[in-house]
């Protein structure tokens, strides 16, 4: 759980980082504006955590206790 809110993190910082960035700058790395939302998901590509299939089994239960 930890895993996938500090992923999330990363490609949020890195997100507003690139927007912070002017277009002729932009540029001169190769990114368009409209791309950043996906080559911030790129860059952490290796990282996405892993789904754990027994949090949601723990999730029906706990539901399922009320």
């Amino acid at each position: 759980m930890l895993s996938k809110w500090f992923y999330n993190f990363k490609i949020g910082r890195t997100i507003q980082a690139l927007h912070s960035l002017d277009d002729h700058i932009l540029k001169d790395i190769g990114i368009h504006r409209s791309n950043i939302r996906s080559h911030a998901y790129e860059v952490f590509k290796n990282e996405k955590p892993i789904e754990d299939p027994m949090s949601d089994l723990h999730d029906l239960y706990v539901k399922s206790t009320y």
